[in-house]
């Protein structure tokens, strides 16, 4: 049983992961997916998004497509108990809440004056109303070749970088005032928001499924205003190599910890596994870059695609998941400790 009154927010969120993949084996649940995004929100948590595997028995299955994107938003309250065998999950797609493209391995914060206001991130887009008709055409899906040049035609359907989405009215919108000029579209960034409502987008990457011929990885660093709805592109020196899928941590020192993810040395090369050990840091208050390394007391594998939350006590990180050459683990890092206690009073 979960009981918020008793749970720091950001516990809740890390006991919101595991009940998602508990409610994915126990229950089935219809939000069972991965590549999805998620923000609390007051008093409950809502996950947007993220690709759903295509049953075995549906006969557009095949090797070279297993999942769809999704463009479902589901919410969960926290305001009560209930059994994580069975989360009262909310579907609030047959509102305007629906995304207006499936949508995948984006980023979700909360911004704006409110600090109640979605913002979506990059990631990938997919025509469902177009992959629909796909799918209902037998002159494509009887031809493979035809129907994979068809189905890539279906990602990539707009240059937007960020949407925001409005939970109380539950309804999607385009940023049609922005000033200044938003980074190319990308998906896998590294992105965390401040107290001031200024969004930091490290890195990132473009391939085949975002409407690139080959893989480019970035490292370049942007900020978004939620407030003004401006954009400032960061032109700092030390920058780190190019790099997607890393895991940032903002600190109260107004520091930046990007741990893990995949780097590139070229575009078009095949992107490596980063040394969990080495840190990169982005001060947010003077601008520079620098680098930090962890004491290393046990073996952590390099890994993509992880969770890395500051606990309440400012002095330890919880990594979870990842995808490495070893199977998914949990961490709690308190190899991390002495390292953060010196970056916080840095």
């Amino acid at each position: 049983m979960l009981n918020q009154k008793v749970i720091s927010s950001k516990s809740i969120f890390l006991i919101i992961i595991f009940i998602f993949k508990i409610s994915r084996i126990v229950a089935g649940l219809v939000p069972d997916r991965a590549g999805h995004v998620a923000v609390i929100n007051g008093n409950q948590i809502i996950f947007m998004g993220g690709s759903r595997f295509i049953s075995p028995a549906n006969p557009i299955r095949s090797q070279i497509r297993l999942y769809n994107l999704s463009d479902e938003v589901f919410s969960l309250s926290l305001s009560s108990q209930f059994s994580t065998s069975s989360p009262p999950y909310v579907d609030l797609s047959d509102t305007s809440a629906r995304m207006k493209f499936g949508s995948e391995k984006g980023t979700a914060v909360l911004g704006g004056a409110s600090k109640e206001i979605v913002f979506l991130i990059g990631g990938m887009q997919q025509n469902l109303t177009r992959l629909n008709e796909i799918d209902k055409n037998s002159n494509i899906t009887s031809n493979q070749t035809f129907m994979i040049e068809e189905i890539s035609k279906t990602y990539n359907m707009t240059s937007q970088l960020v949407f925001f989405y409005q939970p109380y009215g539950k309804s999607w919108s385009y940023l049609l005032d922005q000033k200044g000029t938003p980074p190319s579209r990308r998906r896998s960034t590294s992105t965390v928001i401040d107290s001031k409502g200024i969004i930091y987008i490290f890195g990132g990457r473009v391939q085949v499924d975002t409407g690139s011929p080959i893989l480019v990885c970035y490292n370049d660093l942007y900020t978004f205003d939620t407030v003004l709805l401006s954009w400032n592109k960061v032109n700092a020196a030390n920058v780190p190599s190019p790099r997607s899928h890393a895991a940032p941590v903002l600190l109260p020192s107004g520091k930046i910890l990007y741990i893990g993810g995949v780097s590139q040395t070229q575009p078009g090369m095949e992107a490596d596994l980063i040394n969990m050990n080495e840190i990169p840091v982005f001060d947010t208050i003077s601008s520079t870059w620098s680098y930090k390394y962890a004491n290393q007391s046990i073996l952590i594998q390099p890994r993509s695609g992880h969770t890395a939350t500051l606990m309440p006590n400012n002095n330890e990180i919880i990594i979870i998941g990842g995808n490495s050459s070893t199977e998914h683990s949990i961490y709690f890092c308190s190899f991390l400790f002495s390292f953060l206690i010196n970056i916080i009073h840095y």
